[in-house]
């Protein structure tokens, strides 16, 4: 029996928050035991490829003591280009036909750029910032410049789920980021566009995969990824576990993971889909998130590595367990019905440190508590659609009619801790300080302190003629969200509806080219009016944004280029002579540009850039209007470059170049924080042992130890806050590992 330690931390009332927690050695020998034991041995290093996503890559098979790179997914630029794609209740679509902005990272490149975690990912994708609120793992992603949803804006499988917890990307076959609004396709959201991480599903061959990892400060990883196909049941199961030292002072980061996805093929059209996964994850030590008011400037970013800038007391322990159902049915090759249930229950334990910016010179104060809000999300959601094509004539019809929807639990903390808010003791930015640990209270008995419902009923229709096609979608929306107190007690109750249409025309000059233009709009429930507003508690009407944008996309023989230009309006309420309402809009308008894949014979790019001009107008106070939106840069770029070595069959060198630019510091944009740039560099080298594939992968991030601000934001987007919240960027890092097959 295979036993993954997992770190816990007892919830019983009076205890002190854990402290890195040791644990034994990893346990990787008992799962390649395990490994050996359950599967015949076999060298398979494309399996993470389904049938539903082709690399249109130019294969490149280059061979080296009877390696054959190109067929493994680890040439340069492997996993750069993606055909398909889910689009909500549209279902699987091809890129280049769908008049949407979209990135797809699939799972050769989240594989070969040694990605953990979420915020790994989105450096890549020019038009998305991570909101860090608690941390990067947990913040809240964002693209064109918008504030996400805790669970409106964020899929797995198409599922919603929570964002503001940890997810391992160990278990993702691709990561699928539509920008901007996307309501029609998923439901009610904010014009943030929406995350759909997509599981793992059992291969067609056996899998039998290893890979050993280490990175900085002696943190270790092994990880397992095994499955087969037998008969009418496949079976895909994922073992994880990190631990070690993290890179600032006396941090450290845990990590484990058990996910198992099982395929019953019911019969040659009918396949049951059921996930169960339990993810763990702690960090304890890094630094604090730092608090300043809108009149005080945020000083230049310290190094992160610096002891004190974080205590080692304060972190987060994570625990996330998510249980999926999907029936998949093909009635014939024209109509498919897609049915489906999940359930998420993520324990957010937050031992949160902050640094108060006390004035201009750097000095701060330390406060630390255990949080006593959002301690349990439940999730429980769904979805129904059937998916059809027809012919009428010269028209075409591909045809969706389907249903979904979410019910999300928030749990607070029953008894709040005593000791909430403590002051630990102040310091200084450029020398900082470790404070002795004090005891935070904590209790797992928790109440429920509201209650958020999204139903939605999706109809559309895209009409094809000749090269061009018109798409028409419509959407009925149900919102309803309830808050309660420590007794149970309703404290507000609010509910509306409406529609969400979406409209495009594209025409397509050439089969590998399409121009489009849309319009789309959103519903998401409205802000609650803060602690001391005259109608405090109030929950405003839903918010319905709106966005126009068009298009151009061309899959060329090597390389898939993009353009869209667009702009999104959604409202924005704001706290007003005591009351709060809305007072204003938020405009953003933009463009984006991309390159992915094979620009020169054996050189690979996957990148691009995007200007962004945010705006808040027509606000009520006359500082805050026309000015730009906190922490939305107006520039924003990525370059991730590979290049296989043609002397050297195997070895493949890799280059990126990020940028983010000047941002606004408060919303009055009085303060300011100035650009930065990071630079990577690493490979990979692929080559035959024993016969069987081992592939070695070296990466060194942030090259020149550049010190940064990551993230900075408003500690509240709907004009009631009179601080802000910055994170720092990690530090120079080293990330090195092998994978084989046994």
């Amino acid at each position: 029996m295979l036993f993954i330690p997992c770190a816990r931390i007892p919830m019983s009332t009076s205890i002190a928050p854990p402290a890195p927690t040791p644990r034994p050695s990893l346990l990787l020998a008992l799962a390649i035991s395990m490994a050996s034991l359950s599967l015949p041995a076999q060298s398979v290093e494309q399996d993470e490829e389904n049938e539903e996503e082709t690399v249109v890559l130019d294969t490149l098979d280059v061979s080296a003591k009877g390696v054959t790179v190109g067929a493994a997914g680890l040439e340069a630029g492997a996993g750069f280009r993606s055909r398909n794609a889910e689009f909500g209740l549209l279902g699987d679509r091809d890129i280049r036909d769908t008049p949407l902005s979209i990135s797809v990272i699939n799972s050769d490149m989240i594989r070969n750029t040694q990605a953990t975690g979420l915020s790994d990912l989105l450096k890549y994708l020019p038009s998305t910032q991570m909101q860090a609120r608690g941390g990067m793992e947990i913040g809240r992603p964002q693209t064109r410049g918008f504030q996400g949803g805790v669970v409106s804006n964020s899929h797995l499988d198409g599922f919603n789920v929570a964002i503001t917890t940890a997810y391992p990307m160990e278990q993702v076959e691709r990561l699928e980021v539509i920008n901007g609004l996307s309501g029609a396709l998923y439901g009610p959201a904010a014009p943030a566009g929406d995350f759909n991480l997509v599981h793992k599903r059992p291969t067609a061959t056996p899998l039998q995969h290893v890979r050993l990892g280490f990175a900085d400060d002696s943190r270790l990883l092994g990880h397992v990824d095994l499955s087969d196909t037998l008969g009418f049941f496949g079976y895909r199961l994922n073992l994880l576990n990190e631990q070690g030292d993290s890179y600032s002072g006396k941090s450290d980061t845990q990590r484990s993971l058990v996910d198992l996805a099982l395929d019953f093929h019911l019969s040659p059209a009918t396949v049951l889909e059921v996930n169960a996964s339990h993810y763990e994850y702690e960090a304890w030590g890094l630094p604090n998130q730092f608090s300043y008011g809108d009149n005080r400037r945020l000083p230049h970013a310290p190094d992160p590595e610096d002891s004190g800038l974080g205590q080692g007391f304060t972190g987060a322990y994570l625990e996330t367990n998510t249980g999926t159902l999907r029936l998949r049915h093909d009635f014939n090759e024209d109509w498919k019905m897609v049915a489906g249930v999940s359930r998420q229950i993520a324990d957010r334990d937050m031992y949160n440190g902050t640094n108060r910016l006390d004035n201009d010179r750097g000095d701060y104060t330390t406060l630390v508590n255990a949080s006593q809000a959002a301690s349990r999300f439940i999730v429980t959601s769904d979805q129904l659609r059937f998916n059809g094509k027809l012919q009428s004539g010269p028209f075409s019809h591909d045809l969706v009619l389907g249903t979904t929807g979410f019910d999300w639990d928030i749990y607070g903390v029953e008894n709040p801790p005593r000791q909430a808010n403590q002051i630990l003791g102040t310091a200084n930015i450029d020398s900082p300080r470790n404070f002795p640990e004090i005891d935070l209270f904590h209790t797992d008995d928790r109440y429920r302190s509201g209650t958020t419902e999204y139903r939605t009923v999706t109809l559309g229709d895209t009409i094809g003629y000749g090269r061009w096609s018109l798409m028409a979608m419509f959407s009925k929306t149900w919102i309803q969200s309830r808050s309660y107190d420590r007794n149970s007690q309703r404290t507000n109750d609010s509910s509306d509806d409406g529609i969400n249409p979406t409209y495009s025309i594209s025409y397509k000059p050439r089969d590998d080219m399409t121009f489009y233009v849309s319009y789309a709009e959103s519903l998401e429930v409205g802000d609650t009016a803060p602690t001391g507003a005259l109608n405090e508690g109030e929950t405003l009407s839903p918010y319905e944004s709106e966005q126009w944008e068009a298009g151009f996309k061309w899959r060329a023989r090597g390389i898939d280029l993009a353009a869209a230009i667009f702009r999104i309006e959604r409202p924005f309420a704001y706290l007003d002579n005591g009351v709060f309402s809305e007072q204003g809009t938020q405009v953003n308008r933009g463009l984006e540009l991309s390159a992915n894949g094979e620009i020169l014979p054996g050189l690979s790019v996957y990148g691009g850039a995007t200007w962004l001009d945010p705006r808040l107008r027509d606000t009520a106070r006359e500082d805050t209007s026309d000015k730009r939106i906190v922490s939305v840069p107006k520039i924003q770029a990525n370059l991730l470059f590979e290049y296989d070595v043609p002397r050297l069959p195997g070895l493949v060198l890799i280059t990126n170049l990020h940028h983010t630019g000047k941002r606004a510091a408060n919303q009055t944009n009085t303060q300011w924080v100035g650009a930065y740039s990071t630079f990577d560099i690493g490979t990979r080298y692929t080559h035959k042992v024993m016969g069987r594939n081992v592939v070695w992968r070296a990466d060194l991030y942030n090259l020149t130890d550049r010190h940064y601000w990551a993230s900075i934001f408003a500690n509240s987007v709907d004009g009631s806050a009179t601080s802000n919240g910055a994170y720092l960027g990690a530090p120079r890092e080293f990330r090195a590992s092998v994978s084989f097959d046994l």
